[in-house]
């Protein structure tokens, strides 16, 4: 069974017990019995000193028809005195901390499980966020009732706070999955993504295609935005609503060896091509003559890196002996 952890209301008590997926089931929460719209599930693990900025740019939305489910993976700094403090200020907060690290994928999925609203916002807690953010999100899907997920560009900053670029995708404001999988994604020889996580879904979408894997671990995001465009439209738009820090500022928390996530970024994609390709066996033939040039272009640019930096430290080793 899938543990949901711990809520608590605003004297710090528990409020809301602990549920499994046959406990659990979805009730109303608003004064007069309705669902809020939106769901919003702020990811986080030990970072305290961010997560102020965060949960308050997301209270001063200009939509409030919401509920802020704060999903902590057993974080070890104040994050919890951080977030018993701003559930005492506002009502539609929901703060679960999970008794151990249950990993990134399984925390999404249990924020998920404990939501009410039509439609699944996830978020992080190192970014900030646009006070417009959840209106434009929520305006597109309400728009193209056949998208899935709504994703946009993002404003990269660097170490002193400056913009240091705007990551744009080539989209139109929807576009059909197909497009979406074989015009961006299957394009991108180093098995990456424009998604860079943080998202709006509609919960039939996600109820259709099933939680995000926790095979492919921190990356099983990109594993889902692959599923749901191989069943429907994306949408996209090109204002950059969310700034993302620099790596100095909040640094990376899944920093495993390339060796160990390459395979499951290329099993990933190999796994999507072929669901996707599965009715064209000629074409389908083409794609993974395609998937394992880029495996080989990949490796070696990752060896490549790998050398350079070996390079760059043997320098610096020698400038200091010297």
């Amino acid at each position: 069974m899938l543990s949901i952890g711990q809520s608590f209301n605003t004297t710090g008590n528990l409020m809301r017990p602990t549920m499994t997926n046959s406990q659990h089931k979805r009730q109303p929460i608003k004064a007069d019995g309705a669902a809020p719209a939106v769901s919003v599930i702020l990811l986080t693990y030990n970072r305290a000193d961010l997560l102020d900025a965060a949960i308050e740019s997301i209270l001063s939305q200009t939509m409030a028809d919401f509920e802020l489910i704060i999903a902590d993976n057993a974080s070890a700094d104040r994050t919890s005195q951080v977030c018993q403090k701003w559930a005492a200020i506002d009502s539609r907060i929901h703060y679960y901390r999970r008794p151990t690290n249950v990993g990134r994928t399984q925390n999404m999925n249990l924020g998920i499980l404990a939501s009410v609203g039509e439609y699944v916002a996830i978020l992080h807690d190192d970014d900030v966020y646009d006070l417009d953010l959840l209106t434009e999100w929520k305006g597109l899907l309400d728009k193209y009732p056949d998208a899935a997920f709504v994703f946009n560009a993002y404003r990269a900053l660097d170490a002193q706070g400056e913009t240091r670029t705007v990551h744009r995708a080539p989209l139109p404001l929807c576009s059909p999955g197909s497009a979406f999988l074989e015009g961006i994604l299957f394009k991108r020889w180093r098995f990456d993504s424009p998604v860079r996580g943080t998202v709006m879904m509609r919960r039939r979408a996600i109820d259709q295609v099933g939680r995000f894997n926790e095979r492919f671990e921190s990356w099983s995001d990109v594993d889902m935005w692959m599923r749901l465009a191989e069943d429907f439209d994306v949408c996209y738009t090109d204002k950059p609503l969310i700034t993302v820090r620099d790596a100095e500022v909040a640094p990376h928390q899944f920093a495993d060896s390339i060796g160990h996530v390459q395979p499951l970024l290329e099993r990933m994609f190999w796994d999507a091509r072929m669901r996707h390709y599965h009715a064209r066996p000629i074409r389908r033939f083409n794609e993974a003559i395609r998937h394992w040039s880029f495996v080989a272009a990949a490796r070696a640019w990752h060896f490549a890196c790998a050398v350079n930096r070996k390079l760059r430290s043997m320098r610096r080793s020698e400038s200091i002996c010297l």
